[in-house]
């Protein structure tokens, strides 16, 4: 068996890492105040992380049958796994891409990346790479040219977070209550601190070091509140603890974005004494909503951002939405779902980041167009929906 096999299954234990402790030069800006900060911005999703969906073409023709990067790679090799991979970071999101973005005034990336780029995991078929060298030459570019906020995500986790092909590989839930997992994932956000303090602009990031971690295995419940039982709740919350000590021992201003599956931001506050460095992240989809339309979508959004708000003891942010509807999608009414999730969530968190900065799917939604249509932030730009502006989100409840 691996040795990530073996460790998971708690036969083998794996030395503990020295944390790392920090740039000890003068700071070299100011830090972000999530209470204060608010900007609108994008993922740029299925660039250092992979994703059956997003790019439906390029995932056909490259991966055929592989359900998920660690099947691709287990059945190819690691080499030839990077022939393919290394091209995809250093051309799907450029310099020119980022102008584009400033250009129509997002502020802020949210950049999910895969564990394997942070470590190397004994074991894992993740391929790990030149990616760090890639992410380093854009959000460089991003934060010291455009004033942009970087919110650096942990997409995936050793062993698997929600059995998914986001959380490590489908079918892989072995993060869950396994301790050598957790080491490995603390290894990881050290290697994600470092990487932020030695940056030109420290400040100009946020650490996101989890994404939706789910322990249902019901995925009826997913993007609910049940797809995180109480027992997972904690585990998470042990984690996240062992994050904060990890960022306080580099530069305790380090924001730290904690993405708490899909429970509400309200039940998260027990677990905290209210004074850490933590902006909670909700995610909100409306594609499995059957009685969500493109007609009465600012509806379900303006709820949802209400709900966002949460009871004031941690700012939030959402970041991940989308404006496909569950039924009855329009074309001509996307601008204004658009704006009017931009607006809500403006107005009720912290602001937002859309999913996604490319689509390209042809796959039929529920009434008009295709999956591109309705996820592409850059098409978005290219036909012109961000023009115009809502004032009162109200009026479209």
């Amino acid at each position: 068996m691996h040795l990530l096999i073996l460790a998971l299954f708690g036969v083998l234990r794996l030395p503990t890492a020295t944390a790392y402790i920090g740039n000890t030069s003068t700071t070299k800006d100011s830090f972000v105040n999530w209470r204060t900060f608010t900007g609108h911005g994008v993922n740029l999703g299925g660039w250092l992380e992979q994703e059956s969906t997003i790019s439906r073409q390029w995932w056909t023709t490259t991966f055929q049958n592989a359900t998920d990067e660690w099947s691709l790679c287990s059945q190819i090799g690691s080499a030839q796994c990077g022939a393919i991979l290394e091209p995809r970071f250093k051309t799907y999101i450029k310099t020119d891409t980022i102008d584009l973005l400033a250009s129509h005034n997002v502020s802020i990336l949210r950049i999910p990346t895969s564990y394997a780029m942070w470590i190397s995991l004994p074991g894992s078929k993740l391929y790990s790479g030149n990616q760090k060298t890639y992410l380093r030459h854009i959000a460089e570019y991003a934060t010291t040219t455009h004033g942009m906020h970087v919110i650096l995500d942990l997409h995936s986790l050793p062993g698997g977070t929600n059995g998914l092909d986001i959380g490590e590989a489908v079918g892989h839930w072995g993060w869950w209550h396994n301790s050598t997992a957790m080491e490995w994932s603390l290894r990881a956000v050290d290697a994600v601190l470092e990487f932020i303090d030695q940056a030109s602009l420290p400040g100009s990031y946020t650490l996101s070091p989890i994404n939706e971690p789910v322990d249902n295995r019901d995925f009826s419940t997913f993007g609910s509140p049940a797809a995180l039982s109480e027992a997972g709740a904690r585990w998470l919350v042990k984690y996240i603890k062992a994050v904060l000590r990890r960022v306080q021992g580099v530069d305790g201003r380090i924001p730290v974005m904690f993405q708490g599956s899909f429970k509400e931001p309200e039940y998260w506050t027990k677990f905290f004494t209210g004074d850490e460095n933590i902006v909670l992240d909700l995610h909100h989809y409306y594609y499995p909503l059957a009685n969500a339309t493109a007609a009465n979508l600012p509806r379900f959004i303006c709820e949802d951002a209400k709900s966002s708000a949460g009871d004031g003891t941690f700012p939030t942010f959402v970041g991940e939405w989308s404006i496909e509807a569950g039924g009855a999608n329009e074309l001509a009414l996307r601008g204004r779902n658009l704006r009017a999730g931009i607006a809500a969530f403006g107005r009720f968190t912290r602001g937002s980041s859309f999913w996604n900065v490319k689509f390209q799917s042809e796959e039929v939604t529920p009434g008009e167009g295709v999956k591109e249509d309705y996820w592409s932030y850059e098409e978005f730009i290219r036909q012109g929906l961000l023009e115009g502006e809502i004032r009162d989100y109200r009026s479209l409840i």
